[in-house]
């Protein structure tokens, strides 16, 4: 069975020899204007299928890196961003308004919530609409920050609600209740079909970090259109070798020429593997962060420790500056744009060379060629 096969291997080499160097089965060489006139028609054709089927998965790869690198990564900053401010500013009204048996704090009276609370609550807002303007969410993700959004001014009239009745402890509480139900910190009544706030932020980065995954991902376009790619270089080069060799056995020609227009098609795989290696790199950070965001949350400092719970935001806010700050130096040396220019100005010179390996066999074989067209 292995000799069998093995012998067909053998012969469909030499077939395949054969009719790249222009020879006939009985070993005679071909006629060289059909020949050439075919290598002329044959040789761009083929380079040009290579250079389309890895601009195809290049670009493929670098268009998702794109969208990691200025829609999703922003979208789940921000939406981070927002999960932690709402939870802070849940702290500071507890620590404001007491909860449960709790007494509000005396000064609650004459400053009420004070600055830190509203301040807190205008950056969970701003975060939501600067993560729905990141252009990463789908219409229904888009309807669904509007819905949070809606829900953080509700959440915010339960919370001033309980302020303005902090002098009576059932009102306040029942407010305060509310307040922490709709925000969904594990406390309060919750209503069952309507998913808290939080909740709905967890599960709006959960999707972006799915579609981070996919993104991420090898996928079958870029996979299929590279592998297709270095089957068509293998022709592509068994294609140039045996027309030299015709070229040499028939024209009595070395062409050094047509080797140097041929080699560009080829060097551009390597130019565009070394980038599409870049930007997977990126891709995987980018992912590599999602997750350490979907894991950056605050610790409540029980009791009237502002103190801690400041350190706290002022911590966790310096983490995801730094999760942001790290993913975009590591975009930046991966150098994804730079590669992008590199790719694009080799395909363009291995563009221009495949037509020039057209007219060089047009060039050596043209009175072959007038000849032929002469004839009747």
């Amino acid at each position: 069975m292995t000799r069998r096969l093995t012998r067909r291997v053998r012969a469909a080499g030499r077939a395949l020899w054969r009719w790249s160097s222009g020879r006939t089965p009985s070993g005679d060489r071909r006629s060289t204007a059909r020949f050439l006139l075919g290598r002329m028609l044959l040789l761009p054709a083929v380079a040009l299928t290579v250079l389309a089927l890895a601009a195809t998965a290049y670009f493929n790869l670098q268009g998702r890196t794109e969208q990691l690198r200025d829609r999703y990564a922003p979208a789940l900053v921000e939406l981070t961003h927002a999960r932690i401010s709402l939870t802070l500013a849940q702290y500071e009204a507890e620590r404001r308004l007491g909860t449960g048996e709790d007494e509000p704090l005396p000064q609650t009276a004459l400053v009420g919530l004070g600055e830190r609370y509203p301040s807190l609550l205008t950056e969970a807002s701003q975060s939501l609409n600067n993560a729905a303007q990141t252009k990463a969410l789908g219409k229904a993700q888009e309807q669904e920050v509007r819905v949070i959004s809606g829900l953080v001014v509700a959440y915010d009239d339960w919370i001033n609600w309980a302020n303005s009745h902090h002098g009576s402890d059932e009102l306040r509480r029942a407010g305060m209740e509310y307040a922490t139900g709709l925000l969904g910190s594990g406390r309060g009544p919750i209503d069952a079909t309507s998913p808290a706030l939080l909740d709905r932020v967890r599960s709006l980065e959960k999707e972006l970090r799915a579609d981070v995954d996919d993104l991420s991902a090898w996928t079958a376009l870029p996979v299929g259109a590279a592998s297709a790619a270095l089957l068509a270089a293998l022709v592509f080069t068994f294609t140039v070798v045996g027309t030299l060799n015709f070229v040499r056995g028939q024209l009595r020609i070395r062409s050094p020429l047509l080797t140097v227009f041929a080699v560009p098609v080829l060097l551009v795989l390597v130019v565009l593997a070394f980038g599409a290696a870049g930007q997977h790199r990126a891709q995987q950070y980018v992912r590599h962060t999602a997750g350490n965001l979907g894991a950056v949350s605050v610790a409540h400092a029980a009791g009237d420790s502002i103190k801690k719970e400041i350190k706290s935001e002022i911590d966790t806010d310096t983490l995801i500056e730094e999760e942001d700050e790290q993913l975009a130096a590591n975009l930046r040396d991966t150098h994804p744009g730079t590669w992008a220019s590199a790719a694009a100005l080799a395909l363009a010179i291995a563009s221009a060379t495949t037509v020039a390996c057209g007219f060089t066999l047009f060039h050596y074989g043209r009175r072959h060629l007038a000849i032929h067209w002469r004839s009747p």
